[in-house]
């Protein structure tokens, strides 16, 4: 029994399942039935693409409508000028096209899908559309150029991780490796087929792989390995048919498993391996798996010696049998008439079968039928005939071992180019892997140094941050400790001073009142009411300050007329004044409004304005005057030709902890702190102070508010 004509027919058979694994759409699959229901929801590129998927589903099931909805979709996405939907159309329908054998409108499809591709960059589908038109070059028998696009499409599906089409690619190229008898290499691309098909989790692609490591092993007469990979791949078949209902790729494996008894002579194994698959074909009523069938089985009588029944077989075979299995069934017919003792008519039947050989350029068989024609004049002593045969038997085997077989030596040193080719880019794949990872093991470490540094960067800038807060905490406290001493300095020298002279001073004049004239009793009043009037400013500004310290004055900005709360605030000074004979004028600008705490406000210039009539000599002057600056602020000074300060003290002004002070003209009493609490109420409303001051001739001090709006623009609003 010649098993290479078996698996020439077997091969061609299964290039269908080869097609339908490695054409999905890499969006996965769904059912015909949903996509119809999801298109009517669809409009535009959408329900383009939705047309493509259904059509490229139909190819399996109904190729008219499959063509109808794929033209369809080309015309749209022509319009559309969508050309990544356009490549997909023409793709699709090639394999259409190449379903129905028009190779010529097939490859031109192909071809207009391929350059869109290479024109858009599109890796992916670069390499599926190559390895179609691979499949067409393999079914031409132009096996070199096969291996040229399915060479180029790996490398496409590499730069796009196809891993799909990657895996398809490499089985076809293991299988033309193993038609050619490259064993080793075909080995070598179905596990990397099997290997790419796993990382795209093909199942039915890894028990194509399986299936055909079975029939390599199979060709190497190594049954029990054969029979191992068989019964993988028929046990992932089994599994996916209990899902999807396709017994195809179980019946493939039946078959090889039965072929494999037959030749180990195990004939009821066998026949029930066959049997199994011919029940598969007739409940799916495959015309050619129900031919190659009873091809089969009419083999397996034939090597029990049953001829009748092998020709029953043999003859159903005959009425679908395909170009290929023909010389094979006739063979078998004219051996079962031999056997039978039916020279002519044997004769005949393998004349028959070897015509066909000859015409299909199946040397091997051809070398199988001349064996038996000799065998069989031999038999009948037609030395002549037989010599003859023997010598066209010499002659092929001749035409094998030169390699004019099946392929001639220039093509076997292109397929070991192309292989070679393959190999290098194979191991620049893994040497640039390799790169890959030391960069990324180099990028880890970068990463983790920066990281480092970073980390003991703001390790460093919080240490900074903390060691800063503390410092600033200790001015703080130092701040808070000057100003608790100065609050007690203030206490025990300038309040309780004058508060005990005061009380000794009216002790005394109680005790002696009646030796003192109305006079003199005037004069100490005025004395006492000046002392009291001192201890009560101070009282107010230190219990304000005291306040202001603690947070407990809030802050509450309005809206408010300038002018205003000017006036308001010199009424109570302007006795104080007079008493010294201080004129005080006024250079007010009555349109500035100002967002300030109006309180605050009227304290600031309290303090300034006392503080001006007490370093003023008696019958000076003072001057009160407000202006707009930048229409943002406004400035309000207060201007006296009273004594000045010098230089060095007017650096230290603000010092809460500077213990010298001067009292005023007359003797009035100074405790710096007003000013200290003017400067702090100041920076509350958003303003700044600056003094400016000579000695003998006079000091302006100054500060701004921020202004809000001028009068003008309230009357302009209001009309």
């Amino acid at each position: 029994m010649n098993k290479k004509i078996i698996w020439i027919f077997l091969f061609l058979m299964t290039i269908g399942f080869t097609y339908s694994a490695c054409s999905q759409e890499k969006s996965g699959i769904t059912s015909i039935d949903s996509l119809r229901k999801e298109l009517n929801n669809k409009k535009g590129i959408a329900k383009i693409s939705v047309q493509l998927e259904i059509a490229n589903k139909l190819i399996d099931v109904d190729i008219d409508e499959a063509q109808i909805m794929a033209n369809s979709a080309l015309a749209a996405a022509r319009i559309s000028n969508n050309k990544s939907l356009e490549m997909r159309a023409y793709l699709i329908l090639g394999r259409i096209n190449h379903t129905i054998n028009i190779k010529n409108v097939s490859e031109a499809y192909f071809d207009t899908a391929l350059i869109i591709a290479e024109t858009s960059g599109d890796n992916w589908y670069k390499g599926e559309i190559l390895f179609y038109k691979g499949v067409i070059k393999h079914n031409n028998r132009e096996e070199i150029r096969a291996l040229e696009y399915f060479n180029a499409s790996l490398q496409a599906c590499r730069l796009s991780n196809n891993f799909r089409i990657m895996g398809s690619s490499y089985s076809m190229m293991g299988t033309i490796f193993r038609v050619n008898g490259l064993y080793d290499r075909a080995i070598e691309y179905i596990i990397n087929s099997r290997l790419n098909y796993e990382k795209a989790g093909f199942t039915e692609g890894n028990a194509w792989s399986a299936y055909i490591l079975g029939r390599i092993y199979s060709d190497l007469k190594l049954p029990q390995k054969a029979l191992e990979y068989f019964e993988e791949a028929l046990k992932i078949y089994m599994n996916q048919a209990s899902k999807d209902g396709n017994q195809n790729g179980v019946a493939i494996c039946y078959e090889q498993i039965g072929l494999l008894y037959l030749d180990s002579e195990n004939f009821e194994e066998a026949r029930r391996y066959i049997d199994s698959t011919l029940k598969i074909y007739t409940d799916n009523k495959s015309v050619y798996g129900l031919s190659n069938s009873h091809k089969n089985l009419g083999l397996i009588e034939y090597s029990i010696g049953n001829f009748d029944l092998a020709e029953k077989y043999l003859n159903e075979a005959l009425k679908v049998g395909d170009q290929l299995s023909l010389p094979t069934i006739y063979t078998y017919l004219g051996l079962c008439n031999i056997g039978k003792n039916q020279i002519e008519a044997g004769l005949i039947n393998l004349k028959k079968g070897l015509g066909l050989a000859i015409s299909n350029n199946q040397k091997k068989v051809q070398l199988n039928i001349y064996s038996r024609l000799t065998e069989v004049y031999l038999g009948i002593n037609d030395l002549k005939n037989a010599i003859d045969c023997q010598k066209k038997q010499i002659e092929i085997q001749d035409l094998i071992m030169s390699g004019a077989a099946n392929i001639k030596i220039e093509q076997l040193q292109a397929i070991y180019e192309i292989d070679k080719q393959n190999s290098q880019i194979i191991e620049l794949e893994k040497q640039n892997e390799i790169n890959t990872l030391v960069i990324k093991q180099h990028r880890i470490s970068q990463l983790i140094m920066i990281t480092g540094i970073l980390i003991a960067f703001l390790f460093s800038i919080f240490i900074y941050w903390f060691y800063n807060k503390i410092r600033h905490k200790n001015l703080e406290l130092k701040e808070t400790n000057a100003a608790k001493d100065k609050f007690f300095a203030i206490i025990a020298h300038d309040l309780r001073g004058p508060t005990g002279s005061l009380a000794t001073f009216l002790e005394l004049i109680n005790e002696t009142f009646d030796d003192y004239t109305s006079t003199e009793l005037k004069e100490i009043l005025l004395t006492l009411y000046k002392s009291a009037d001192n201890v009560s400013v101070l009282l107010e500004n230190l219990l304000i300050w005291a306040q202001s310290q603690l947070n407990k004055i809030e802050f509450r900005p309005a809206e408010f007329n300038l002018t205003d709360v000017i006036q308001t605030s010199t009424k109570g000074l302007k006795q104080i004044a007079d008493n010294k004979q201080i004129d005080i004028s006024y250079e007010l600008n009555d349109q500035i409004f100002v967002l300030a705490d109006p309180n605050m406000v009227q304290t600031i210039v309290r303090n300034i304005l006392s503080n001006a009539i007490k370093f003023t000599h008696r019958g000076g002057s003072v001057i009160i005057k407000s202006t707009i600056q930048n229409t943002n602020y406004a400035i309000i000074s207060i201007t006296d030709n009273g004594v000045g300060i010098e230089e060095p003290d007017l650096s230290k002004i603000f010092d809460i902890s500077n213990t010298i002070h001067t009292n005023g003209t007359e003797n009035e009493m100074s405790t710096g702190l007003g000013l200290i609490l003017v400067k702090d109420f100041i920076e509350k409303n958003n303003g700044t102070i600056t003094i400016e001051s000579k000695k003998n001739v006079g000091t302006i001090v100054s500060f701004s508010l921020p202004v809000i709006r001028s009068r003008e623009l309230i009357t302009q609003e209001a009309s």
